[in-house]
C-alpha cells in the first residue's frame, strides 16, 4: 500500500487476484512505482477474491483496476465514488458497461500491453499443432520413441491462414507470421475496412468462405451477442478435414460441444484452447483426453512484459483521473460526455489544482 488510507487520499483499489492467498504480489511488475511516486494517492488490494464483486468491496475507492472479477449492477450500488474501473486485457466481457455509463464509471482497457504476447502465443499454438507437440511430448515419456517419429507434422509454409476478427492482435499475429511464407491470409470482420486489409496482405472475406478454405483459423474477434455461438456445428461442417482451429479470444465465441464433437469424429485435425464456454475446464471435459488438442488456462500469454506493460496502463488511467482527465482507451464512451462523471472530473481537477499550488 502507498500513501496513508483516508477520506482525503486518491483511493486505488485493485482486485484479489493480483496476489496468492497469502496476499503476495504474484506479477513482479504491475507499473505501481507509478503511483508510489504520488504522496497523495493511496492503493491496496482487495483482501477478498470473489468472482464478482460485492457493493461493499468497492465502496469510498475512486478507480478500481481489476483483471478477472465480474462487475455488474450490484457491484456498483454503493460505488458512487468510482470514476474508473482500468481493465487489465483488452476484453470486457465481464464488466457491464450500461451499469458502469448510469454510475458515472469509465471503463478503460490496456490494449497496447497484450498486442505482442497474444501475438506470439498464438504463433505458439500454431507451431505445436503443426508439429504435434503434445503428443509426441506424450509419446516419449510413455516409451513410445519409434512410434512417435511416425507422427508427421506440417509447416504453416505455403499454407492458408485466416483470422476471424482483423483487429490489433491478429494484426500482430500476421506480421508475426508472415515469415513462414504462409501462401495467403483471410480475414473475416464485418467492422474491417478494405484499406486497412490491403495494408495488412490480408484478403476479406466472408465466413463461410474463411472456414473452407483456411488450414489454421484463427478466433481474435471480441465475445459479443453476435459472436457468442459464432461457430458451430454446420460452421465446423465447412472446414477442412486437416485444419485446425486456435482460440485465444473468448471462450463462448465457439460452441464447445459442437467443437468437440468436431474433434472426436475427425472432422477437424486438432485445437489449441486458451479459453472456454466455463472456466476453469472442468476435469470430466473430454478434450483433456484428446491429444490433437493443446489447452491452456486462459493464461498462455501471461508474461511479465504483459503484466508490466499492462498495469503500467493501468496505474497511468488512475493518474490522469487523479488529475481530473479522462483515461485512455475508454471502452464505454457514453460516460466522457456524462453529467456524473465530468463532475467528478471537475473535483479531482480542483483538489489537484490546489495541491499543486501548495508546492
Amino acid at each position: 500500500m502507498s500513501g496513508e488510507n483516508s477520506a482525503r487520499s486518491f483511493r486505488v483499489a485493485l482486485s484479489a487476484d493480483f496476489c496468492d492467498q497469502q496476499g503476495k504480489l504474484i506479477f513482479p511488475d504491475l507499473g505501481l512505482s507509478l503511483l508510489d511516486a504520488v504522496p497523495a494517492i493511496s492503493y491496496e488490494f482487495l483482501r477478498e477474491n470473489r468472482a464478482e464483486y460485492a457493493a461493499e468491496q468497492l465502496v469510498d475507492y475512486d478507480v478500481l483496476i481489476t483483471l478477472k472479477p465480474r462487475v455488474t449492477v450490484e457491484s456498483l450500488r454503493k460505488a458512487s465514488r468510482l470514476c474508473a474501473i482500468g481493465r487489465c486485457g483488452v476484453g470486457y466481457d465481464n464488466v457491464d458497461l450500461e451499469a458502469c455509463t448510469e454510475n458515472g464509471t469509465a471503463v478503460y482497457i490496456t490494449p497496447g500491453g497484450v498486442i505482442r504476447p497474444v501475438g506470439e502465443s498464438i504463433v505458439l499454438l500454431m507451431l505445436a499443432l503443426s508439429h504435434n507437440l503434445i503428443a509426441k511430448d506424450r509419446m516419449v515419456r510413455q516409451g513410445q520413441w519409434t512410434q512417435s517419429t511416425r507422427r508427421l507434422g506440417r509447416e504453416p509454409r505455403q499454407r492458408v491462414v485466416g483470422t476471424i476478427g482483423l483487429g490489433n492482435i491478429a494484426a500482430e499475429a500476421i506480421r508475426l507470421l508472415k515469415v513462414f511464407d504462409v501462401a495467403k491470409f483471410l480475414a473475416f470482420d464485418p467492422y474491417a475496412s478494405g484499406e486497412r486489409a490491403l495494408h495488412l496482405g490480408v484478403e476479406l472475406v466472408s465466413l463461410e468462405e474463411l472456414l473452407r478454405s483456411s488450414d489454421y483459423v484463427l478466433v481474435n474477434c471480441p465475445l459479443t451477442p453476435e459472436t457468442r455461438g459464432l461457430l458451430g456445428t454446420a460452421q465446423f461442417a465447412l472446414m477442412r478435414p486437416d485444419a485446425v482451429i486456435i482460440n485465444t479470444a473468448r471462450g463462448p465465441i465457439i460452441n464447445e460441444a459442437a467443437l468437440i464433437d468436431a474433434l472426436q469424429s475427425g472432422r477437424i485435425r486438432g485445437a489449441a484452447l486458451d479459453v472456454f464456454e466455463k472456466e476453469p475446464l472442468s476435469i470430466d471435459s473430454p478434450l483433456i483426453a484428446m491429444d490433437n488438442v493443446i489447452l491452456s488456462s486462459h493464461s498462455i500469454a501471461w508474461t511479465e512484459e504483459l503484466f508490466r506493460d499492462m498495469g503500467r496502463i493501468d496505474c497511468e488511467g488512475a493518474l490522469a483521473v487523479y488529475r481530473g482527465e479522462a483515461p485512455q482507451h475508454v471502452v464505454n464512451p457514453q460516460v466522457l460526455t456524462g453529467p456524473a462523471f465530468l463532475e467528478k472530473l471537475e473535483r479531482y481537477k480542483a483538489v489537484f489544482a490546489a495541491r499543486e499550488g501548495h508546492r
